[in-house]
């Protein structure tokens, strides 16, 4: 995780929290005012959310990649749209869910559908642009065999009615988890189809932390599957008691994005503290 200047100011609990810097090189938050202006009202605007930890060399390819994709790509250059790198502090163990969750209420004023991103998954044939439905968009260059039907994590997009209906993902599972099945079955049990667009990525090497090899859980995998199968029994009432309604965290600082000293527009960096571990 990046360290963060013992001069900075105090974290102040969501929404007034205070600005600081980062030491070093690589990533860095720019203090300088630079806020990202309001789109017109006519079109709809998307927020992509990428949860964040420990990724730099990842982020150096992810970042311009997405943004120039995203500008040159016949289909997507006029989408109106904002990024957020949602950094995880502290010591806990990663918890992606939380993050994306914590990403869609600092983005919601801003947007009319959410694109949750791995930061692993460079876009080469892909189609961001709006639907009304939940929608997957990668399909090629998975780095696991998934199941083409229950599959619904990756790149997706929601518009951000459905997601607050559903009530986000779960913020239960802490390190590599299934909180993209639950966010497909919540989906599926409020009545909203799921589409699919069978995009093509290329996936960037990263140790896998669900599994040792195909088919075999490692330790934090198989702690969070446990989690996963003892909440069917009572899924219907997890779905309102557990998602974006309870993503209780503190906003150590939010910036402009800058990664080796390249600023990218309509890009911010937020480091936020999740809430209490179980």
């Amino acid at each position: 995780m990046l360290a963060v200047h013992s001069a900075s100011p105090p974290a102040q609990p969501y929404l007034t929290g205070g600005r600081g810097e980062v030491k070093g090189g690589g990533v860095r938050g720019m203090n300088e005012k630079n806020n990202i202006a309001p789109f017109p009202s006519d079109k709809k605007r998307l927020a992509v959310i990428i949860p964040y930890r420990d990724r730099l060399d990842h982020l150096r390819q992810f970042a311009p990649c997405l943004q120039n994709y995203l500008i040159q790509d016949p289909i997507c250059q006029s989408i109106d749209v904002e990024f957020h790198l949602v950094e995880q502090y502290g010591v806990e163990s990663f918890n992606r869910g939380f993050l994306k969750n914590v990403g869609s209420r600092l983005a919601a004023r801003n947007c009319d559908y959410f694109c949750f991103h791995d930061i692993d998954y460079l876009p080469i044939n892909a189609d961001y642009s709006w639907s009304d439905k939940p929608t997957r968009l990668i399909w090629h260059g998975l780095t696991l065999r998934e199941d083409y039907d229950a599959f619904f994590g990756g790149v997706i997009i929601i518009p951000r009615s459905v997601f607050l209906r559903v009530n986000g993902y779960p913020n239960c599972y802490w390190g590599w988890g299934p909180e993209d099945l639950e966010l497909a079955l919540r989906c599926r049990s409020r009545g909203f189809e799921i589409a699919k667009r069978d995009g093509v990525y290329q996936s960037l090497p990263h140790k896998h932390n669900g599994f040792i090899a195909q088919g075999v859980y490692t330790d934090e995998a198989t702690s969070t599957s446990k989690v996963f199968f003892e909440r069917q029994s009572s899924f219907s009432e997890w779905i309102d008691r557990d998602g974006v309604n309870n993503a209780r965290f503190t906003l150590k600082w939010s910036d402009p994005l800058s990664v080796d000293g390249v600023e990218f527009p309509n890009w911010r960096h937020h480091l936020v503290k999740l809430g209490g571990q179980p």
